[in-house]
């Protein structure tokens, strides 16, 4: 048995940990099978952003047309595209590499680590053990149980990244986040893209008017079909047929295409490190519990990032890692916040949203306005012709508090910046309305989506 004083499985947002229990004295072991950074530095939001920029640009060109600007797209070169991804991913990797092995104290075990027991870790042929353990083993794309899905060679987002030709066809299989931004980059390369979604709308965690906006928009450069079951898949030639009822009732519909790609959500990796072996608890959907301080029922383990099924996003698990750290480095006591917790979503229009949604909002028993705002009530929005994007407000009424903002349309993910910093710093309309904004910029969209609610 070796003893460590901390454990950290996992290397994504688990890296901090590990480097911070190093960087104070304490005997380290990192167990990471795979690459250094996790599911965002290889296989997850860095990776695809590279690909998602010149897929914007192409989009852009529309945009372009619409303001009197005659261009025309002579080609891409989408093998280029991967491979400057590659590129960007494997000079991120070295970097790490470079970083751990470079910190005293670290041991760097590059095996896959599993609990033999409470407190016990098995790696490869050694057993580690420590009274601190942090999980931060993430999570993988979901496989469906469909008739024949195993017999055809599917794509995931990690094995899309490693094509060197991408297809003339794809079909989707999901209409969430990762499905409707590989759908946009691959209708922008070029690919004829079909979408099937179970569900009656694209990105269902999002407000609805937001859903119909990007289906509409999307389904002008791919084939965008919801309510769609998928039954069976089945090998057609050099492609792939798949089956789909309709949950309407309608007839069952069959959809061709060169390559299929999964993309119906994630799992965690529990299951994976045998955390049932520790008494770690974990919930009906196999992530692991933590409370709020990000402690399992397990003393003196925690979990953090997309394991525990919080907020399965990088910034997110970052901010995790750090509360975690202060509470279990540090005897801290501190409570993570998701309140003014934001995401995006990088599709075409893109989306950005925090805090809740008004169904969620109404749920909870609270009073509240919620108001629509397009992009081209602000002078910007309509010196771009921007006549589909719109911000969505949802104010508690009595107290004036923000506690939902939704946008849909240019620079989402920037502009929504501003209202997380007004939400973390106590949510009144005041925190954004004291503000001068610059005349004429999109930014004037933020304090103008408040205007209505006076």
């Amino acid at each position: 048995m070796e003893r460590y004083d901390v454990i950290v499985l996992g290397s994504g947002c688990g890296l901090s940990i590990a480097l911070q229990a190093a960087s104070m004295g304490k005997k380290t072991a990192l167990v990471e099978p795979g690459w250094l950074g996790g599911t965002c530095v290889n296989t997850g939001c860095i990776p695809s952003k590279i690909l998602i920029a010149p897929a914007d640009a192409v989009a852009e060109l529309d945009r372009a047309r619409r303001l009197g600007v005659k261009v025309k797209m002579e080609s891409t070169d989408a093998p280029g595209m991967l491979r400057r991804m590659r590129s960007s991913r494997a000079a991120s990797q070295r970097h790490l590499r470079h970083s751990v092995r470079e910190t005293d104290g670290l041991d760097y075990v590059r095996v896959a680590g599993r609990f033999d027991a409470p407190g016990v870790i098995r790696a490869g042929h050694r057993q580690l053990s420590a009274p601190l353990i942090f999980i931060a083993a993430g999570a993988r794309t979901v496989v469906p149980p469909i008739a024949g899905l195993e017999s055809v060679d599917y794509l995931t987002n990690e094995s899309l990244l490693e094509l060197e030709q991408l297809p003339s066809s794809v079909i989707i299989m999901g209409g969430g986040y990762i499905a409707v931004e590989f759908g946009h980059f691959l209708a922008a390369m070029g690919t004829r893209v079909t979408i099937l979604e179970m569900l009656d709308r694209l990105v269902t965690s999002e407000e609805p008017e937001i859903s119909a906006t990007l289906q509409r928009e999307l389904s002008t450069r791919a084939r965008v079909v919801t309510g769609a079951k998928v039954e069976s898949v089945t090998r057609s030639g050099r492609g792939v047929t798949v089956k789909a009822r309709m949950v309407d009732g309608g007839e069952p519909r069959s959809f061709r295409a060169e390559r299929l790609l999964v993309a119906v959500g994630r799992r965690s990796n529990a299951d994976e490190i045998a955390a049932e072996k520790a008494g770690i608890v974990v919930d009906r959907r196999g992530f692991i519990e933590v409370d709020g301080q990000l402690r399992t029922n397990q003393k003196g383990v925690f979990a953090v990032g997309d394991i525990n099924g919080k907020a399965m996003f990088r910034h997110a698990a970052n901010v995790q890692a750090a509360v975690a750290a202060a509470n279990g480095l540090a005897g801290e006591s501190i409570e993570m916040d998701y309140h003014a917790l934001p995401h995006a979503v990088y599709s075409w229009p893109q989306i950005a949203s925090v805090g809740l949604t008004e169904a969620q909002a109404r749920d909870a028993g609270l009073d509240v306005t919620a108001l629509l705002t397009p992009y081209s009530s602000v002078a910007k929005g309509e010196a771009l012709a921007e006549d589909a994007g719109f911000t969505k407000v949802v104010v508690e009424n009595g107290t004036e508090k923000i506690v939902g903002f939704h946008i849909i349309g240019p620079h989402a993910p920037i502009l929504i910046q501003e209202v997380v910093n007004a939400m973390q710093s106590g949510g009144n309309l005041d925190e954004i309305a004291r503000g001068v904004h610059i005349h004429p910029e999109l930014t004037e969209l933020i304090p103008s989506s408040f205007e209505g609610l006076a």
